[in-house]
């Protein structure tokens, strides 16, 4: 037998590193924790250093270390908690310098835009590069594109999809119940109200056509039949055991207590007040310019202008956010490395000012294994934990990166210091004795002018680093985007009477009738039923 020397020699040093890891790793006569230093930084296989005047980068992600001229960049899967207190230039030192970086190298993003400024600064490079640009401007609707929330349920459930439309309207109806659900003294109203936009809804998708199918429309149909009597008249007119059916019996059991009737359409009605009473917001959600699906096949721009003042139209936010993300899942599971072809970064500034996006932790758990990153900024822990309650555990443990910039938050304050491990010393007596190796105190001392931030990078030791404000980078620079005032379309009216009316006349079938009953069956009147209940048991 030959014996290859080097493989012996690899053997017995691979048996001394697990010798090590075994008895002395974890013994150590030296500090417990140290910092990092930049030179050891850039030697991590996820990071990719980067010439910002370069015409292409080769990778994309957070910037570790900078000098407005080259870049060290985070390329890895890894989602990403930016930690920043009101004022800290969480935007200036990450948000704009990322979108840049993003663009340059070719990868999708989907980015909330508070103020607008992400959208001023990089709109331009953006568009020089070639991208499908799409801009929801929800401050100035006259100048945003148009998506209708509506459509991806719609077009799922026509196309018998049941299951994927019903997980999503529960969705879209969960970020619509929010602001009620936080004030709300007894959830029974809600989870009331809940059943019947859920029941109605599902009616509405059923019998209305694709270009009626809108909130508007929607809004406008339950204003009418959301009494007891024409709700009766609805659950008359659709097959039983059906979801919107079951749904239907459990609102008609108050049909006779009018006040509690009464309060549970009242909810209803206010979670879709505004796309009654804005028209202008009506008519952008009543049709789609763009088609979502199309995300993670090419290069694609999306931002998603707010206003951070008031939060009346945030729920919208969290809507979009949940579709693309269930649309680029589908389109992944499609393919045979189940990876997006290019790589979708969600860009979250204000993270925890947005109201809870349904499944988060799932959400990001399953997205780096898809070709999706998500880079969540937040104020505090504290928000966050308001938001997400214990599920804030999954969200933080499933980020690698952990930015910190300033706060006066101690819980936030205890955890990075804890994190960042500890360091031994000698006292005066020479006694061997741990420290924190950055204290609360230094934490709070961060200077923003230095734009010194600390960065918690995967396995690896923090790091300090300073990195300059966005405009001390040498990205190629282009104008602002005009974005013109943009036609917005007419809506075509939903006419819920012609639509029962068919019904009753045997023309269209009962909704939901092939769903349940595998067949389509047509609506029996009261004297049909009677007449067809004698035909059986009168032989």
């Amino acid at each position: 037998m030959i014996i290859n020397k080097n493989l012996m020699q690899k053997g017995t040093d691979k048996k001394m590193r697990q010798e090590n890891y075994k008895f002395g790793k974890y013994i150590s006569n030296e500090n417990d924790s140290r910092w990092a230093d930049s030179e050891e930084i850039k030697k991590y296989r996820s990071v990719v250093k980067i010439n910002l005047e370069a015409d292409e980068y080769p990778g994309a992600g957070i910037p570790i270390i900078s000098d407005g001229t080259t870049a060290y960049v985070d390329d890895s899967d890894t989602h990403t908690l930016i930690f920043g207190s009101t004022g800290s230039k969480k935007t200036r030192l990450f948000g704009m310098p990322l979108i840049n970086i993003l663009a340059m190298a070719g990868e999708s993003f989907i980015t909330t835009d508070p103020k607008g400024e992400l959208f001023n600064k990089t709109s331009g490079l953006v568009e020089a590069r070639g991208y499908k640009m799409i801009v929801l401007n929800f401050r100035d609707l006259k100048q945003s594109d148009c998506w209708n929330p509506l459509t991806l349920p719609y077009e799922l459930y026509h196309s018998g999809k049941t299951d994927e439309a019903i997980s999503l309207l529960n969705d879209l109806l969960t970020a619509l119940a929010e602001p009620q659900r936080k004030g709300a003294k007894d959830p029974y109203w809600i989870t009331m109200a809940y059943a019947h936009a859920l029941a109605s809804i599902l009616f509405f998708i059923d019998t209305a056509s694709a270009k009626e199918a809108n909130f508007f429309n929607f809004a406008n149909f339950f204003s009418s039949y959301s009494s007891p009597e024409e709700t009766e008249r609805i659950f008359k007119h659709i097959a039983d055991s059906s979801i919107a059916a079951i749904n239907y019996k459990s609102i008609l059991t108050n049909k006779e207590a009018k006040s509690t009737f009464g309060n549970v359409s009242s909810g209803v009605s206010t979670m879709f007040s505004s796309f009654i009473t804005q028209k202008t917001l009506g008519k952008v959600l009543s049709m789609s310019s763009f088609d979502i699906r199309n995300f993670g096949k090419t290069k694609t721009a999306v931002y998603l202008i707010v206003p951070d003042e008031k939060s009346t139209l945030h729920f919208l936010v969290t809507i979009f956010i949940k579709q693309i993300y269930e649309a680029l899942i589908d389109i992944a599971h499609q393919l045979e490395n189940k990876k997006l072809p290019v790589r979708v970064n969600f860009v979250l500034d204000e993270f925890a000012n947005i109201p809870t996006i349904p499944d988060m932790t799932s959400m990001i758990s399953a997205a780096r294994s898809r070709n999706m990153r998500f880079f969540l900024f937040a104020q505090s822990l504290f928000q966050l934990k308001q938001k997400y309650k214990d599920d804030i555990y999954t969200i933080k443990g499933n980020c690698d990166n952990w930015v910190f910039l300033t706060s006066r938050e101690y819980d936030l304050l205890a955890e990075i210091s804890n994190l960042c491990g500890n360091r031994l010393y000698k006292d005066i007596s020479g006694n061997i004795q741990s420290m924190p190796l950055i204290s609360i105190s230094d934490l709070q001392r961060f200077k923003k002018e230095y734009g010194e931030t600390l960065i918690l990078h995967g396995r690896n030791y923090p790091f300090v680093t300073e990195l300059p404000d966005i405009d001390e980078y040498k990205f190629k620079e282009f104008p602002r985007v005009k974005t013109d005032e943009r036609v917005l379309p007419q809506i075509v009216r939903y006419d819920a009477e012609k639509v029962i009316e068919l019904i009753e006349a045997k023309k269209r079938p009962l909704p939901f009738s092939k769903e349940v009953h595998g067949k389509n069956l047509y609506y029996e009147s009261s004297n049909e039923k009677k007449q067809s209940s004698s035909d059986i048991f009168d032989w």
